[in-house]
């Protein structure tokens, strides 16, 4: 239950105490509850029994329901014993009637860090982007911006309709750094959707960071906004990067890592989902170094193709049974959700790497992980970065694949964005590292 230096919260914690019952060893053991999250819970140790991490019980809440889940013991300590459920997560109406089940001062506490957490973030939204923008603007003094955009959940987080009205039409959402230099995470007033639908919110996105930030040296355009933008008829050069040779870095990386895990060291092959996309075709081709077999899986194949490469074979198919082939998977498509239609498809003790925007949701996760199949991010670090706030589902020393192109290029601005295995060198020497975590439970 508790995070590493400099890291947020993985998951949102309640801080009530209630009764459960631990069933461990044929034994069944009252104690109560000392931290509770949608993944796990701390407890009152148990007296007069040994546990130890990776033990496996079972929790039973004794009330509402009287419902029991699946757990296994991560850390012990002199009073208390921290749990990570298995294969199960708590939903949010199983946690509101949790919470009810508590103590009214238990209740009340829970219910005004709720208020107090979310009422300050939007004080900081407002302040950072309407009287202390200038000051924020002269300290940071950005060279880079990552411009972003969000779903209707991400915008009720942050703002209100009324605080909208009084909102620059590029909103600050977060500062960064890296080595020496600071940049912002920018965000747009429009939601994803109407700039996936409309080009001229497009082409007003993109005329506003220019304007409103005509110093900086790069702009990472996030997830789907560099389709957006050359959709919009805007070309992607100098300060606007795409990212793609970042995020097919990224990718790379996290392949590589999941290829060395015991379970799958063996597996010859690999699907990538969404394998029709502009990132997706070029990452079929960049895992080839790693696998001898590739497929692109998308419904907008209309014929199953095999092309011979001199290294591998790259397999384009829309074909659902092919899925069974192999258990290693990334997840490219253009909502992370979409691969809630594939479950029945997919393999158990199938891993995917997730680089959707929006990711997986937990409710996706949840009814892949009953089907045997475990889902985790694909990130990149550098110990030298940081993001503060951090973005929604991300740690903040995580980074986005689309940015580390642009901060490649910060560091050294003859990097080849043209020959993929000459930036994966350039990209290592600098620090960058991907790995795979797990996904944040929001």
């Amino acid at each position: 239950m508790k995070t590493s230096h400099g890291e947020y919260r993985r998951h949102f914690r309640t801080g009530i105490r209630i009764p459960v019952t631990v069933d461990v060893a044929d034994q069944s053991l009252s104690t109560s509850t000392l931290n509770l999250s949608f993944s796990g819970l701390r407890l009152a140790k148990p007296e007069d029994i040994a546990l130890e991490p990776g033990q496996a019980l079972n929790i039973q809440f004794n009330r509402p329901g009287n419902f029991k889940v699946p757990a296994r013991v991560v850390h012990v300590g002199k009073s208390h014993v921290g749990l990570k459920l298995h294969r199960v997560r708590l939903t949010d109406n199983d946690i509101d009637n949790l919470v009810q089940a508590a103590p009214l001062s238990q209740r009340a506490r829970v219910y005004f860090r709720r208020a107090a957490w979310k009422g300050s973030r939007r004080a900081g939204v407002l302040g950072a982007n309407t009287l202390l923008r200038p000051l924020l603007l002269k300290w940071v003094r950005p060279s880079v911006l990552v411009a972003v955009y969000g779903s209707a959940r991400d915008v009720q987080t942050y703002y209100t309709p009324t605080m909208e009205k009084l909102l620059p039409n590029t909103i600050i959402g977060g500062v960064i750094r890296n080595r020496g230099r600071r940049g912002l995470l920018v965000a747009s007033k429009y939601l994803e959707s109407e700039l996936a639908q409309d080009s001229d919110k497009v082409r007003e996105y993109i005329g506003h960071l220019r304007r409103d930030f005509p110093d900086v040296t790069c702009i990472a355009l996030v997830g789907r906004l560099p389709n957006f933008t050359m959709k919009a008829g805007i070309p992607i050069e100098p300060p606007l990067v795409d990212g793609s040779m970042g995020t097919r870095y990224m990718i790379w990386e996290a392949v590589r890592k999941m290829k060395e895990m015991t379970p799958y060291q063996h597996e010859q092959g690999i699907t990538v989902l969404g394998g029709a996309g502009r990132i997706g075709n070029m990452v079929c081709e960049d895992l080839l170094d790693l696998f001898p077999k590739v497929y692109g899986f998308d419904p907008r194949y209309q014929e199953e193709q095999r092309l011979d490469r001199g290294q591998g074979t790259i397999i384009r198919t829309a074909d659902r049974a092919r899925l069974a082939d192999h258990r290693l998977f990334v997840a490219l498509t253009h909502h992370g959700d979409v691969i809630r239609d594939l479950v029945d498809a997919l393999p158990p003790g199938a891993l995917i790497a997730d680089d959707t925007h929006p990711c997986i949701s937990l409710e996706v996760r949840e009814l892949l992980e009953s089907h045997r199949i475990q889902t985790q991010k694909i990130v990149l670090t550098h110990h030298l970065f940081s993001m503060w706030p951090r973005m929604p589902a991300w740690n903040n020393r995580d980074i986005p694949g689309c940015l580390v192109e642009a901060l490649v290029l910060l560091e050294h601005g003859e990097a080849d964005l043209n020959h993929f295995p000459a930036f994966r060198q350039t990209a290592r020497r600098l620090g960058f590292q991907g790995r795979l975590v797990e996904p944040l439970d929001e």
